[in-house]
């Protein structure tokens, strides 16, 4: 049974339950008609003779007839008084000889419609009154019974069954027939062969259709769990080749030669530098890729967006290149629904990228502002600026509009993380510049609501 489709179960099904109801609706029938099946038509019309002799009633001198069944189960009844008269009841059309009266048992009598019948006499003495009871049934009578409701049954019964199957199997494709698209798209994906392949049921209510739904869900992450892969497989392999290859060289070169301690220092320094130059990348490639993925954490809370930048400033005019001014305007609390990690690497991805493209002795500005409804950060440097044609390249991964600028510290990846943290909190990131008069990066995200 464990090997059977589930399809074929459920019409077995339909099927054993059918021919169980049919079975028990005939025993019923049958069990109900017991009498009339049973019982030859002779018998027949003496029972129903006898039955209504025991129901007549005398009373007060008169006769009560309401309890006789003058016709049933085929018997015509007929009372006559002991002169031949008749006092209720009527017998068959065809049958116009009028008999006489006899106790001696069963008779046999020809119809106008040449059938035969069966007449059954009993003499009823109540009260000293005389009657006569007659029962009249056509020999035939068994074929109105037994010669139909039997067959018809049989007849009947393979035919509900034959339906009962069909139904079933019907049913059980239709309703399962949108599992073939989930298996097949299953298959497809296991195999490696499509990943974008999508069952693409309408969302509904139905078990299935709410699988299916499910499916395409789970399909989706896959996609890009696996886009996400090759992906940072791609990035870090290119990235990461420059450093391992200054890394290696540099080995080479102290194994190679007779490094003086001065030699030797500045290889291990080279070696160092490109060492947490991988580092930053990596973990800035799993962060964007968490990100792109939905699987980064986010703990989005309740706070002052102008608190946070005046945080940020402060550590950051620390590490300030000599003589670069950093101001910051937020006159005013600015509050937001967020999580405040990633809202400080944004601020200090644009205040690293100001301080690493602004002009010496320049001045980065942050300002923090409320406005229509929208939490407002902006940092402009007065540095080198950007062409119209590369602004909106710098949002993409690994460019960098001057490489030679970040003295090899950038990974052009801080501006596309800005962006997809704005995005994850419902807002954006543009830029405004203009080669040689400095930049204006500016972060949107809905404020909270007072």
């Amino acid at each position: 049974m464990r090997h059977i489709s589930i399809k074929w179960r459920m019409t077995l099904w339909f099927t054993v339950v059918m021919v169980t109801i049919s079975a028990l609706v005939l025993v019923f029938v049958m069990l109900m008609n017991r009498n009339s099946v049973t019982r030859p038509p002779e018998a027949q019309v003496v029972y129903m003779v006898q039955r209504n002799a025991d129901d007549l009633e005398f009373d007060h001198g008169n006769w009560d007839f309401s309890d006789v069944e003058f016709y049933g189960h085929g018997v015509y009844t007929e009372i006559y008084d002991e002169d031949g008269r008749l006092l209720g009841g009527a017998g068959p059309a065809a049958v116009t000889e009028q008999m006489p009266f006899s106790d001696e048992g069963l008779r046999t009598v020809t119809g106008s419609d040449g059938g035969r019948y069966y007449v059954y006499d009993r003499a009823l003495n109540v009260g000293g009154a005389t009657v006569w009871v007659r029962g009249t049934i056509d020999s035939a009578a068994r074929e109105s019974v037994m010669d139909v409701i039997v067959p018809l049954a049989w007849a009947l019964l393979p035919g509900l069954v034959v339906v009962s199957a069909l139904g079933g199997w019907l049913i059980s494709s239709l309703s399962f027939k949108p599992m073939e698209k989930v298996i097949a798209a299953a298959e497809s994906i296991s195999g490696g062969d499509d990943l974008s392949k999508r069952i693409g049921l309408p969302r509904g209510k139905s078990e299935i259709n709410r699988l299916a739904g499910a499916f395409d869900d789970m399909f989706d992450r896959l996609e890009r769990s696996f886009k996400a892969e090759t992906q940072f497989t791609s990035d870090a392999s290119h990235e990461l080749r420059t450093p391992v290859t200054v890394i290696l060289a540099e080995c080479d070169t102290l194994e190679r030669t007779r490094p003086t301690a001065e030699d030797y220092q500045e290889g291990v320094g080279v070696i160092r530098r490109q060492a947490q130059q991988m580092s930053r990348l990596i973990g800035q490639l799993l962060h964007i890729t968490r990100l792109e993925q939905g699987t980064q954490k986010t703990y989005m809370e309740r706070a002052d967006l102008s608190a946070l930048a005046e945080a940020v400033c402060e550590q950051q005019r620390l590490i300030a290149p000599a003589g670069t001014e950093l101001t910051l305007d937020a006159p005013d609390p600015v509050e937001v629904q967020a999580d405040v990690l990633l809202m400080t690497r944004v601020l200090n991805n644009l205040i690293a990228n100001a301080f690493r493209y602004g002009k010496d002795g320049g001045h980065v500005s942050v300002t923090v502002r409320r406005e229509n409804g929208w939490a407002v950060l902006a940092v402009r440097d007065d540095g080198i600026g950007i062409a119209p044609e590369q602004q909106e390249r710098i949002w993409q991964r690994f460019y960098q509009v001057d490489s030679a600028r970040s003295g090899g510290e950038g990974t052009g990846l801080g501006l596309y993380m800005v962006r997809q943290i704005a995005r994850l909190h419902g807002g954006t990131a543009e830029v405004d510049s203009a080669p040689g008069q400095g930049s204006t990066f500016t972060v949107r995200i809905p404020a909270h609501r007072k």
